[in-house]
């Protein structure tokens, strides 16, 4: 069975940024990193996204860490 690959969409709660974690395998051409793993970048849920992916990372934990710990600094 594959793993859970579902985005994750959150919000940092001191700033408001709202964010997105998705998985992005090799298939998908990771945004020339070339690299499969898992990214974040700032989004509002059905809207583009506010910026560049930023990853790869090897969890999603990983990967939403980041964008907690980084998305403090921004908005």
């Amino acid at each position: 069975m594959a793993p859970h690959r579902e985005p994750i969409h959150d919000i940092n709660p001191l700033t408001g940024v709202d964010i997105e974690v998705f998985y992005s395998d090799r298939t998908l051409e990771t945004f020339g990193r070339g690299a499969a793993g898992w990214f974040w970048w700032p989004r509002r849920r059905g809207f583009a996204p506010d910026g560049l992916a930023i990853g790869p990372f090897p969890t999603s934990y990983a990967a939403y860490r980041n964008a907690m710990s980084l998305s403090r600094t921004k908005g």
